[in-house]
């Protein structure tokens, strides 16, 4: 869970000192919502090999598929909007980590890791339907 943490802490982070020079901009729902694509994108690809390799097989539809993608990102956005905002989970998380960033100099690398991870799904995804198409559709 501190790694998960310290992960969105980079992300908050990062909004957070672009919210000071622009005082219209909302940290805290950037953040989560960004968080939330990020790991809906994680148990999007978890479902996609669990479909191609347990199971041999695809959604019947496109429509189909994306009502499923859409439920999961919906329901990720739920889950952390209640864990995150509501429950105030971030703000004691940005109280956690932001001494040690403070003193860390590389907090831009820190930053692009996280987003390199939270992106990582959505390339193995696009990896996957370059590499396994669907012919014949």
């Amino acid at each position: 869970m501190k790694h998960i943490d310290y992960l969105y802490f980079n992300i908050y982070n990062y909004f957070y000192r672009v919210s000071q020079d622009r005082q219209n901009f909302n940290a805290r729902m950037q953040a989560m919502y960004l968080f939330a694509l990020g790991s809906g994108g994680w148990l999007l690809l978890l479902e996609a090999f669990y479909l191609h390799v347990i199971k041999h097989s695809r959604f019947v539809s496109r429509v189909e598929s994306t009502v499923f993608a859409a439920s999961i990102y919906l329901l990720t956005a739920v889950f952390f909007n209640y864990i995150f905002i509501v429950k105030d989970r971030d703000l004691k998380i940005f109280g956690k980590y932001s001494a040690i960033a403070d003193q860390n100099p590389k907090q831009k690398v820190h930053f692009v890791v996280s987003v390199i991870v939270l992106s990582l799904p959505y390339l193995a995804l696009l990896a996957f339907t370059v590499f396994s198409p669907r012919y014949g559709r």
